[in-house]
């Protein structure tokens, strides 16, 4: 199987609700980053995800699931976690994913320094997690039409562009949840142009979003 899947939490048992779900929403942003880093290598694995999981006594060896989720110990201290301010996180959770993946890459191969290298990257790119989800040319109008995401400590956002000739004709973000898979996954899939409207559908091609061509002015 494929390797594709990162989380990093706290251990469910331990820790109570009012930190295990923040902490895990959190996280989604640097866990993603990675997920983008080790998309293209199709490492191949005995497991399609790695949880690193925070605990005040971490034990030593891995386990896997039989749902195939790699199960690794990180120390986690809940009192240094809270004292933390939000420009603070990002950097705590790369050092803790750092200690995770080192760790793990002791006892099972992973893409040990694809993973530490896109912590670096993430680092230098000041904790900024966007990518372009969708590009469409409708060549009758003469633009390009791009669904752009981003995903931070406590959001996720969905963007819609549209450009002609380089020049931004419209801009709006058209969808914001928080920065949870569950959320927002199924909730967008392609950008259509019908009826004289470009439209935004889900995943069931249901449209969440439409602008009337003459809203945007594409002469």
């Amino acid at each position: 199987m494929i390797f594709k899947e990162i989380y990093l939490f706290p251990d469910l048992v331990e820790y109570p609700d009012d930190i295990t779900i923040p902490f895990r929403d959190q996280t989604r942003s640097i866990c993603v980053y990675l997920e983008r880093v080790i998309k293209p290598l199709k490492f191949k694995a005995d497991f399609k995800r790695i949880c690193f999981v925070g605990k005040k006594n971490p034990e030593e060896k891995i386990f896997i699931n039989s749902c195939n989720i790699l199960s690794i110990d990180i120390p986690f201290n809940e009192h240094e976690y809270n004292r933390l301010n939000k420009k603070e996180l990002n950097h705590y959770f790369t050092e803790l994913l750092r200690l995770g993946i080192n760790k793990c890459a002791k006892q099972v191969d992973i893409p040990k320094a694809e993973l530490l290298n896109g912590l670096v990257e993430f680092e230098n790119g000041n904790y900024v997690n966007k990518w372009q989800f969708k590009r469409r040319s409708f060549r009758e109008l003469g633009v390009k039409c791009l669904l752009e995401c981003e995903l931070t400590l406590q959001n996720f956002h969905l963007t819609l562009v549209i450009e002609k000739k380089g020049k931004i004709l419209w801009q709006k973000e058209i969808l914001t949840t928080v920065p949870d898979e569950i959320c927002y996954y199924h909730s967008f899939k392609d950008i259509v142009f019908e009826n004289k409207k470009i439209i935004v559908v889900d995943r069931s091609d249901r449209p969440i979003y439409e602008i009337s061509v003459e809203d945007i002015n594409c002469s």
